[in-house]
């Protein structure tokens, strides 16, 4: 009876683990943040032995998917524009503050954001700004610096700040806006960074906020609580926030 009795607690505590291991959590967060989070989800699977399964994609992208497939259980982005959509959530716990830059190709006549306006440089490349976080910093900045006119028939329009990332390293295009996290991977591979006014454009938070009918509310519980240590405040601040 004992040996029976040992032989079932070890089955249950090889089912337990079983099922801990099997664990998961869905992230669905902004393009231009995917280092950060793989990053970060690395560090927290490695603590917690919870597997977290991410989708990026711009803002529009990202929303439209927490809203429809009922499998998302946290969104990380921009804390206005997930404020501004009808998604449901519990609450936010802040990452860090997201920077506009200009990543400049290899070779490119560009010392400067007044370069811009040279002739010699052709084509700028940018996130589309309805749907992406830089896309819309970067054409509060044109308005600020009143480019708007100058720059109309040299910018290109893409959906995320990786694909403007993607055109600057080809050589595609002389330049691309992008976030600094984006342009700290992508630093030896370009010509230079140049830092644009943050009083340009509007302040950019970046957020995770946890969805109401989050499918998976332990380990995103686990997940959240996770957010606020210093080791992911680490992750955060090597990544530019």
């Amino acid at each position: 009876m004992k040996r029976l009795l040992i032989l079932l607690s070890l089955c249950l505590a090889l089912a337990c683990g079983q099922a801990f291991a099997a664990e998961t959590l869905t992230l669905a967060a902004g393009a231009g943040y995917k280092k950060m989070v793989e990053d970060l989800s690395a560090a927290f699977e490695k603590e917690s032995g919870i597997k977290v399964e991410r989708l990026y994609g711009n803002m529009g992208q990202i929303t439209g998917m927490a809203r429809e497939s009922g499998k998302i259980d946290i969104v990380a982005g921009d804390k206005r524009y997930l404020d501004g959509t009808d998604l449901a959530f519990t609450g936010e716990t802040a990452i860090g503050k997201g920077r506009l830059v200009l990543a400049v190709a290899k070779g490119a006549p560009m010392a400067s954001l007044e370069d811009l306006t040279n002739p010699a440089v052709k084509r700028v490349a940018m996130p589309d700004a309805q749907k992406a976080i830089y896309g819309r910093a970067a054409d509060e900045y044109m308005d600020s610096a009143k480019l708007r006119d100058a720059l109309k028939d040299k910018l290109i329009v893409v959906a995320t700040v990786p694909q403007v990332s993607a055109y600057v390293l080809s050589g595609e295009v002389d330049a691309g806006f992008i976030n600094l996290t984006d342009a700290l991977a992508i630093k030896d591979k370009v010509e230079r960074i140049l830092t644009v006014n943050e009083a340009a454009y509007k302040p950019i938070l970046i957020v995770a906020k946890p969805l109401a009918q989050a499918p998976h509310a332990k380990a995103l519980e686990r997940f959240m609580a996770f957010l606020g240590t210093q080791a992911a405040r680490d992750i955060a601040v090597k990544h530019g926030l």
